[in-house]
């Protein structure tokens, strides 16, 4: 660990930088351009821009495969509550989910493949990417659309988790994360006086038949031992208190791990829909919008990825999960695009509550910082042995 000192202090340093100016979705300009300075300095070959925000760093080190690193860099729409001293100052917006952490832990990778090309062979593509949370389609398919890609053999990412300790690492064989639709639902019906309801259509009543029936697709559609989850998380409707509107509106999530199941769900929430509004003489406007694909990690990778990290924290740190997790992720377009695998990093703390990602007050043991930059060294190093 004396040997990284040095490294560990450059990450931290970028990462708070990071966590201080946080960046949503494709409107990162102040981040990739904090990126793109580091990797000048670091006199590292570098493509700006990439789909809109996105940087791709690239080390060509001889002969040898051809690894793409990644880590995002956008932050979430919430506020932060914490006590840090480098707590974000951008109001309305937190590295609540650990990008900045994934950013400054490629970071060092980058900067110690530069400074020992001895100890590897082949070329990294360090894959530095906007928008993973969104807006739909993500930032990673401008990033492949864009074509430098197209020679890479193999992805690997890490994200951090506040479930597990620091000095820990959790990942799946397999299934990892779950895709992740969007459906946006319109009832049509027809306005009146709320205290003469037989003159009108009311589309309350057909979203709330709607709301309470469409669990019934994954109780009685779907095979009890297939996984699925839709859940209804946005509800618009009305105005007032005595009158009966004309529209209402409804969003929410669907979640699952197979093509036929997604698919199904599609198909049963538009049936249910027409056949709910048709009952009521209403109309409606049906939009099922396809975003992220599962993130399916490829055995051979997962197996080296688990490897490399019982070398570097022991056995008895290294977690295989028996069950995947229902949230999404874009780097599931890298691995459908070739093969790879994604790990959780443990940054929690070992006493004091741990809140999760996506929380106000999430904070990071920035002691496990240096371990994801260290199981990135170690990969590319395992993969182009000298």
């Amino acid at each position: 660990m004396e040997k990284f000192k040095s490294l560990e202090n450059y990450i931290i340093k970028h990462r708070r930088h990071i966590h201080e100016n946080p960046e949503l979705g494709f409107e990162c300009v102040q981040t990739h351009d904090y990126i793109r300075n580091e990797l000048k300095r670091l006199r590292i070959n570098f493509f700006p821009h990439i789909g809109i925000n996105s940087i791709v760093g690239i080390i060509e080190n001889g002969k040898g495969p051809i690894i793409g690193l990644r880590a995002d860099f956008d932050a979430l729409a919430l506020e932060e509550d914490t006590d840090l001293e480098f707590k974000s100052k951008n109001i309305g917006k937190m590295h609540a989910c650990g990008h900045d952490c994934h950013t400054g832990m490629l970071l060092g990778a980058v900067k110690y493949l530069s400074e020992h090309l001895e100890e590897w062979n082949g070329t990294v593509k360090f894959i530095f990417q906007e928008a993973e949370e969104g807006p739909n389609p993500g930032g990673a398919l401008g990033i492949i659309a864009n074509g430098m890609l197209d020679d890479v053999d193999e992805f690997f990412a890490l994200h951090v988790i506040s479930d597990i300790e620091a000095g820990k690492l959790s990942y799946n064989e397999l299934e990892t994360l779950a895709s992740a639709d969007t459906i946006k639902i319109k009832f049509i019906g027809k306005g009146c006086h709320a205290a003469y309801p037989h003159l009108g259509i009311d589309p309350i009543v057909m979203q709330a038949e709607f709301i309470n029936a469409v669990q019934s697709i994954v109780s009685r559609k779907l095979d009890p031992m297939e996984t699925g989850v839709i859940t209804i998380a946005q509800v618009k409707a009305g105005t007032t208190h005595n009158i009966i509107p004309n529209e209402a509106y409804l969003e929410g999530t669907v979640r699952t791990f197979k093509e036929e199941t997604r698919s199904l769900f599609e198909n049963e929430l538009k049936n249910l829909t027409k056949y709910i509004a048709k009952a009521h003489g209403g109309t409606y406007e049906f939009n099922y919008i396809r975003e992220y694909n599962p993130t399916i990690n490829t055995i051979e990778e997962s197996t080296l990825l688990a490897a490399e990290a019982v070398k570097l924290l022991g056995k008895e740190n290294v977690i295989k999960l028996d069950r995947p997790s229902m949230g999404a992720e874009d780097f599931s377009r890298y691995i459908n695009y070739r093969k790879g695998a994604m790990a959780w990093l443990g940054v929690g703390y070992k006493d004091k509550y741990n809140y999760s990602v996506h929380h106000p007050k999430f904070e990071v043991n920035e002691d496990a910082l240096i371990f994801g930059t260290r199981l990135f060294i170690n990969i590319v190093k395992r993969i182009g042995e000298k």
